[in-house]
C-alpha cells in the first residue's frame, strides 16, 4: 500500500505550520438509528448506528478525507469518472483494501423535461434504483429533500453549480459490516442550455444529465487507519470551510 501519494499531495510536513485559523469541522449528523451512512456531494448526512463511536467517527473521516483529496486533485471539466479514480486511489490509501470496485450496468441519459427541478429527478432516479436497498433509498431521498426545502442549505449546492452550465453531483451510500466497507453510488453529471444559479432547487426543464453507477467494497486494515487518524482529522479540521456544518434530519 502507498502512503507516499496522500503526503506529497496534501499533508504539510511536521514542519510546516498549519496555514489558516481553526474552525469547527462539520462533523457526521443527521439519522444515526440505521446502520447505513448517505454521502451527498461529498458531505456525510447521517453516520452509522451499528459501529462503535471510534469506528463510526473513522468511517466518516475517511469518507469525507476521500473526497478533500479528489476535490483537489481533479477538475470540473474532467468527469466524475477522473473524481471517482481520485476518491478511490485515497481510500486505499489510508487503511482500506479493495475488495471489489466496478461501475453497474445502470448508465443512462435523459431529462428533466417532466420534473420540477433537478433535484426532483434525483430523488425519482434514486426512487426506482435497484442498486440501494429501501434503507438506503429513504436515507438519500431524506437527506435530498431537507437540503431543497430548507433556505438556509441552499448554500450546500452551489460548488456543484458554479460552471453555470454544467456540473456533476455525486450520491454514496455506506454500509459496514464485518469490517466490509461496501458503497454504493450514482454520479450525476448535468447540462443546461441556460446560465443557472442553482441547477438543484431553480425549477428549469431539460436539463440533460448522464447517469453512472457502480459498486466498491473494500475491508479495513485497523493499524494503517489507526497510523493515520491524527493527521486526517487535522488536515479535515483546516479543510472545515469546504463543507456546510450540519443537515438537520
Amino acid at each position: 500500500m502507498d502512503h507516499s501519494a496522500i503526503r506529497n499531495h496534501c499533508w504539510p510536513s511536521p514542519e510546516d505550520p498549519l496555514p489558516g485559523s481553526r474552525r469547527p469541522r462539520g462533523y457526521p449528523f443527521g439519522r444515526s438509528s440505521g446502520p447505513e451512512a448517505a454521502i451527498i456531494g461529498g458531505t456525510v448526512s447521517s453516520v452509522l448506528g451499528n459501529l462503535t463511536e471510534q469506528n463510526k467517527r473513522d468511517v466518516a473521516n475517511s469518507l469525507e478525507y476521500a473526497t478533500h483529496v479528489a476535490h483537489q486533485k481533479t477538475s470540473e471539466d474532467e468527469g466524475f469518472e477522473r473524481f471517482w479514480e481520485e476518491y478511490m486511489n485515497c481510500l486505499f490509501s489510508i487503511g482500506w483494501e479493495e475488495i471489489r470496485n466496478e461501475w453497474s450496468n445502470l448508465s443512462l441519459e435523459d431529462t428533466t423535461s417532466d420534473v420540477e427541478t433537478f433535484c426532483d429527478y434525483v430523488i425519482d432516479n434514486i426512487r426506482n434504483d435497484p442498486l440501494y436497498t429501501q434503507d438506503e433509498k429513504d436515507l438519500i431521498i431524506q437527506a435530498l429533500e431537507v437540503i431543497r426545502n430548507q433556505a438556509d442549505k441552499h448554500e450546500f449546492f452551489r460548488r456543484f453549480t458554479v460552471r453555470k452550465s454544467f456540473g456533476a453531483l455525486g450520491i454514496c451510500t455506506a454500509l459496514v459490516e464485518d469490517g466490509v466497507l461496501k458503497l454504493r453510488f450514482s454520479a450525476f453529471m448535468f447540462s443546461c442550455d441556460a446560465d443557472v444559479q442553482d441547477y438543484l432547487t431553480t425549477s428549469i426543464a431539460h436539463i440533460t444529465f448522464n447517469a453512472k453507477k457502480g459498486v466498491i467494497a473494500a475491508r479495513a486494515d485497523q493499524g494503517t487507519i489507526d497510523l493515520y487518524r491524527a493527521r486526517i482529522e487535522e488536515e479535515l479540521e483546516q479543510a472545515s470551510g469546504d463543507y456546510i456544518h450540519g443537515i438537520d434530519i
